[in-house]
């Protein structure tokens, strides 16, 4: 809108301009005093000012200020009902609420020369305090753009720069910001820290809103004068929680919260403390996607966590919660509670009717419930003591009382104990010691979850030894195929009950057969061997493998493992490399076994080009992009694999550079890798690559807007290239893929998925560019997608349109013998007699 315009607009049917117009210096407007005291009893003044270059935004305002607190409100017959009745409550209320305050008006044309306004307008004898702060953000050239704000930071220089003895609270209730019409049209919307609405078309309009406002400032301010009072110095929690964390996790503890309104305060403070720690303030659009953040973050780069969330959300961390126990995960989550006397509360756990410490015991996970301040010191100190057990994370259930404690005087953070060192029997590690360098069999190690220092070790290991190396898809990239952009040999893929890979089974297996026990042994590091793990059944587990297992946790040690050692690992491997001495001719036997094995997808359907795409297609050729830009670019990346065909095959066919968090982990929740994205992409310094299938997009919210947000307003943006795969087929690939091959069943609603595809585009919010494409034949766009993985600072989101199969990619046991596999074995004539029996028997039994 011009200038003309919007003058012409505001000073429609309004009162005269005054003498002096806008070429009179900043000026200050004195309202009568409201009847019901003399002015020279006031004692306090409240301002309101006016921000911008439009007299008649001014003049508005003057005029809407005479009509609240003037002996009289001005009296036009043609007046708009509304602002009459405003006024007339306006004045009801304000005659007495203002006995001994008077209300002045100022203006100024911008926010920066406001400071020189209000040192010159101050007056002895009187207490200042800005009412309101009225700015017509294209007068005073400010924008209100969400992710380009410059009000917000205009506001906190001006915070700064405020005269000393002026009372001021900058929030919604003070300031008031009037843009533009056009502005309403802008799709992205974020509630900003001030009152933001649209220049009314009319100026009574206009002065309504400033009368109401007015109003509202004088009822709220005795209010919040004693909200603000009563709140304590420093909570307990914040400090405490805070203090433990940092002293033992210094800057790496990550702040997760989801705001409700017990937990306001507590939030505050902590957001505070860590900023100024240098820990990153992480936030979820769920409960859930803040566990999956802190299970992401502390499997990635064991970064402890602090969680928040208000009452009644304790089962919103959905089976995450377990996950986080499993994986040991140190951290706190904060959950608002009621007292337990309280009578059937409102979203409250612990109570009567229900009392959610039974969940968490029956869950295993670490609770101390905090309900009585008197006692905080102890339960404190039972809450560390916990932390210390090595657990998992420590539930916290805090009442409100609790929450709002200030911090006692006696609280000592106890000093961190050092961990025990697991000792190793002599005996254990000679047997040990002779399988790994002295027994002629060929030996695969699976790799649970590794430090660098237990890395580094295994890779010198296998390579002395001549070990091969798995992951798994619980914990893909613990060894990978790249390390420090090094190939490495010895590494041959994934083994687990879905997407073992080819060079894996090969390495197994001979004719189709698993290999003689005396041939070979299986060694599972740092793993409790779940099932997911293996594509074994149990009696093989039992009797047709020599295993062992090196686990720090004596409860894991499985009963089918045939050497069972109880250590820590990196003792454990230390050891091995200074005591192992490989023979010559058991490292040339182990080598062969290695290089016998071929790195094929073993499948036809990958060469095909048909469309839509198979993922065994698109997988092969990202996977020879990535070996390209791994080699040729030294390019780096974290992968996050949801729970899916799509994300499972992408475990199996692309080439890792380190570890990766999988959604497959623990339970296998649909949602959790998706969910932890921002988490990862805004705390680690590479690139992310995340594959999320289509039925797990729809199972939980959408993450742009929160990794926007962080983004975009608090500088937390993605250091490397953040790219989504989102891999649509329509439907739940997995179940679909059982129901066919091992339930006989065909495809019906249940495994369905109706998914909404999004158009192309390209948007800018702030400086981060969020781009969407589609990619329906991977082929034909390799260079383009080489160029955006290596663009830093980017989030791409490829929707990448696939069909379903059954075929390859090791997601069902009997594909490993099927007609595709680079050898026919006999094996797969023997399982297709068999079937075919089994089948005839079924129809005789039929008519029968």
């Amino acid at each position: 809108m011009q200038s003309s315009e919007r003058t012409a607009l505001l000073s429609s049917e309004r009162p005269a301009p005054r003498s002096g117009g806008r070429t009179a210096p900043p000026r200050s407007e004195r309202t009568a005093p409201p009847s019901g005291g003399p002015a020279a009893q006031l004692t306090e003044r409240l301002l309101v000012v006016g921000v911008g270059t439009d007299p008649a935004f001014h003049d508005t305002v003057a005029a809407a200020l005479r009509d609240a607190t003037g002996d009289q409100p001005a009296h036009r017959p043609d007046a708009d009902p509304v602002h009459a009745e405003t006024v007339r409550r306006a004045r009801r209320f304000l005659n007495r609420a203002l006995a001994d305050q008077r209300v002045e008006q100022l203006t100024a044309d911008t926010l920066a020369e406001l400071p020189a306004v209000l040192a010159a307008a101050a007056s002895a004898g009187h207490t200042d305090t800005l009412a309101l702060l009225l700015v017509d953000a294209a007068g005073a050239g400010l924008s209100t753009d969400p992710l380009a704000d410059t009000v917000g930071p205009a506001l906190a220089e001006l915070a700064e720069r405020l005269p000393a003895g002026l009372r001021a609270d900058l929030s919604a209730y003070t300031v008031h910001v009037y843009t533009e019409p056009e502005r309403a049209a802008d799709p992205t919307r974020l509630a900003p820290p001030y009152a933001v609405r649209q220049l009314p078309g009319r100026p009574e309009l206009l002065a309504a809103d400033v009368v109401r406002a007015l109003a509202d400032f004088v009822q709220m301010h005795d209010a919040a004068d004693a909200l603000r009072g009563s709140a304590p110095a420093q909570r307990a929690l914040a400090g405490a929680l805070t203090g433990f964390l940092t002293a033992r996790a210094g800057h790496d503890w990550g702040l997760h919260y989801y705001t409700g309104s017990l937990v306001t305060g507590l939030i505050g403070e902590l957001e505070v403390l860590a900023e100024q720690g240098g820990n990153p303030v992480l936030r979820g659009p769920s409960e859930h996607a803040l566990a999956a953040g802190a299970l992401a973050r502390w499997q990635l780069d064991a970064a402890p966590f602090l969680i928040v969330v208000t009452n009644g959300m304790v089962d919103e961390f959905r089976g995450t919660l377990a996950n986080l126990r499993e994986s040991r995960a140190r951290g706190f989550i904060v959950c608002a509670d009621s007292p337990t006397d309280a009578w059937f509360p409102f979203q409250g756990t612990v109570h009567a009717a229900e009392d959610s410490r039974e969940v968490l015991r029956a869950r295993r996970l670490e609770g101390v419930y905090l309900d009585d301040p008197a006692r905080l010191t102890e339960d404190l100190a039972t809450a560390f003591e916990a932390y210390r057990a090595d657990r998992g994370p420590v539930v916290l259930l805090v009442s409100n009382a609790v929450l709002d404690a200030a911090t006692p005087p006696d609280l000592v953070l106890p000093e961190p104990r050092p961990a025990g060192e697991l000792r190793v029997g002599e005996d254990v590690l000679a047997e040990l010691a002779r399988l790994v360098g002295q027994q002629p069999v060929r030996m695969l190690w699976q790799c649970g979850p590794l430090d660098e220092q237990q890395r580094e070790l295994t890779y010198e290991l296998a390579r002395t030894a001549g070990i091969a190396l798995a992951d798994s898809p619980t914990r893909p990239g613990t060894v990978a195929r790249y390390h420090r952009g090094e190939r490495v040999p010895e590494y041959l893929g994934t083994l687990g009950m879905f997407g073992c890979s080819a060079r894996v089974h090969d390495f197994l297996h001979q004719q189709g057969w698993l290999r003689r026990r005396a041939d070979q042994s299986l060694l599972f590091l740092n793993s409790r061997i779940p099932e997911l793990a293996t594509p074994f059944q149990p009696r093989q587990l039992d009797r047709s493998l020599h295993i062992a297992q090196v686990t720090r946790d004596a409860s894991h040690l499985a009963p089918f493992a045939d050497l069972k050692v109880h250590a820590d690992a990196t003792g454990l491997l230390r050891e091995l490399r200074d005591r192992v001495r490989v023979d010559p001719e058991v490292l040339a036997l182990r080598r062969a076994a290695i290089d016998e094995t071929r790195d094929s997808a073993s499948d036809m359907v990958h060469q095909l080009p048909l469309l839509p795409m198979s993922p065994n297609y698109f997988y092969h050729h990202l996977g020879g992009l990535l070996d390209e830009l791994i080699t040729r670019h030294d390019y780096r990346y974290t992968g996050l694999y949801d729970v899916g065909r799509g994300a499972m095959s992408a475990i199996r066919n692309l080439p890792r550079t380190g570890t990766g968090f999988s959604g497959w982990y623990g339970r296998a929740l649909m949602g959790d890798a998706l969910q932890a994205v921002p988490s990862v992409a805004l705390t680690r310094e590479g690139n992310v690559l995340a594959f999320v299938g289509d039925g797990a997009t729809g199972l939980v919210p959408d993450i742009l807007p929160t990794l926007i947000q962080q983004s975009v307003l608090y500088g937390a943006r993605p250091a490397g290239n953040l790219t989504v795969f989102r891999l649509v087929d329509g439907g739940h690939s997995v179940i679909r893929t059982y129901r066919e091959t091992q339930a006989g069943a065909t495809a019906d609603r249940q495994t369905r998925v109706l998914h909404l595809l999004q158009p192309e585009g390209e948007q800018r919010y702030g400086d981060l560019t969020v781009r969407h494409r589609h990619i329906e034949d991977v082929a034909g766009c390799l260079d383009e997608l080489g160029e955006r993985l290596r663009t830093p600072g980017v989030v791409d989101v490829y929707s990448v349109l696939l069909s379903h199969n059954n075929e390859g990619d090791g997601m069902s046991p009997a594909g490993a013998s099927g007609w595709q596999r680079d050898e026919l074995h006999e094996v797969a004539f023997t399982i297709a007699r068999t079937a075919r029996r089994a089948g005839e028997a079924a129809r005789r039994s039929g008519r029968a």
